[in-house]
């Protein structure tokens, strides 16, 4: 689709219709008595499901994932659909699992079942179950891929004086990074696990975000956004060192991709085409695990990021730093407390609105920001909160 650079709110233009945006949502299956499944992965899915449904980690977790699409409307029915039309096909016994701290395991940890598909990836998975408390590795999420077209590349790479394509996704990671915080407060919804999540460390209540803190997904490896070359160096460097056991397993909140390889070297040849979003819970209060407003509100944070002031690399180091401890501090906080940064949270949102009034972008975009205030003003509308009131502690 040709961007019509005649338009006066060319940036409206962008972020309906070049924004695209591919979700991936990852969910266990699970037996009646809700306990993970150990049934096989599910090999007799309808022909119009097969090519959504992908094999994950263990056999009980499927991973749907669905094409890139500019419309969030469209990406959250098509991702409701397909989870639907999954369910109805799995065997009579199973359902699954909307939340995103595994079920209860119903076998030692060592027994349960991980994949052996791809073959090729086997080995990986062998030594990541020797290597991390495999509770930990069952934690499902929701990702948020998201890339612009090449002319909306152009005229913001013209517009905001970026050299590179890969300089205009490098600046939005760092953003994406240094805020990560803001999504954990809005879009937490693990304030529990099962009582066998745990073996010595017991939370003393509900939390915003299980899955989003130390005690979630693991992600010990820090990443380093100070360039492409940095950030590529880092995750080499950290298999080298034994650190990171491939490329695949550095977890950080935001991936720099090229097409669908894991291995970030191939950004030096191919340059990057989009960013991987992994910090998202899944919403449990909706089969789809996502929403149209999240969508739109990611959207909307990538061309206000594009429009920030260019970081310095110290400034970024220093940043990722303050950012990875207000995101353990906002991800532990009790669902219903008020944010320790509720102050910053509501100038963001407020200087966000302002963006989109300067813009001239639709009324959407500023009815999401309101619906997101709200939340911090009042922290039982955040979704760990409404999780929380409507879920028992399983």
């Amino acid at each position: 689709m040709v961007l019509q650079l005649n338009y006066q709110t060319t940036l409206n233009e962008i972020i309906n219709r070049h924004i695209a945006i591919g979700v991936e949502v990852e969910k266990h299956r699970i037996s009646p008595d809700q306990t993970l499944s150990l049934r096989p992965f599910p090999e007799n899915l309808s022909a119009e499901l097969r090519p959504y449904v992908k094999r994950e980690f263990c056999t009980s977790q499927l991973e749907f994932a669905l094409p890139h699409s500019t419309d969030p409307e469209l990406n959250v029915k098509l991702i409701g659909a397909v989870i639907k039309g999954t369910a109805q096909q799995l065997a009579p016994e199973e359902q699954i699992w909307h939340y995103s701290c595994p079920p209860q395991i119903p076998c030692p940890l060592a027994e349960v079942p991980i994949s052996q598909v791809p073959e090729e990836s086997n080995e990986y998975r062998r030594q990541s179950v020797l290597k991390h408390d495999v509770r930990r590795l069952l934690n499902n999420g929701t990702h948020i891929n998201f890339s612009f077209s090449q002319e909306a590349i152009a005229y913001l790479m013209r517009e905001l004086h970026f050299a590179t394509r890969d300089d205009l996704y490098l600046q939005i990671a760092q953003y994406f990074m240094i805020n990560r915080w803001l999504l954990t407060y809005l879009f937490g919804a693990t304030p529990f696990a099962g009582q066998d999540y745990f073996d010595q460390h017991h939370l003393c209540g509900p939390v915003r975000s299980i899955r989003s803190s130390s005690l979630g997904f693991p992600n010990e490896t820090r990443g380093d956004y100070r360039s492409v070359r940095h950030y590529i160096a880092a995750i080499d460097q950290a298999v080298a060192n034994g650190e990171l056991l491939q490329p695949r397993e550095y977890y950080e909140s935001v991936r720099l991709k090229s097409g669908n390889s894991k291995d970030p070297n191939r950004i030096l040849k191919y340059g990057i085409t989009h960013l991987e979003l992994r910090t998202f819970d899944l919403n449990p209060l909706t089969i789809s695990a996502v929403t149209p407003e999240q969508i739109r509100f990611i959207q909307l944070l990538a061309l206000y990021f594009a429009y920030q002031p260019h970081l310095s690399g110290s400034q970024i180091q220093q940043l990722l730093a303050v950012a990875a401890e207000m995101n353990e501090q906002v991800a532990l906080e009790a669902p219903t407390q008020q944010c320790a940064y509720a102050t910053q949270g509501l100038t963001l949102l407020t200087e966000l609105a302002d963006f989109v009034e300067r813009q001239q972008l639709e009324a959407t975009f500023s009815e999401v920001l309101d619906q997101f205030r709200d939340c911090f003003i009042d922290a039982d509308q955040t979704l760990a909160a409404q999780v929380l009131a409507q879920f028992d502690t399983y």
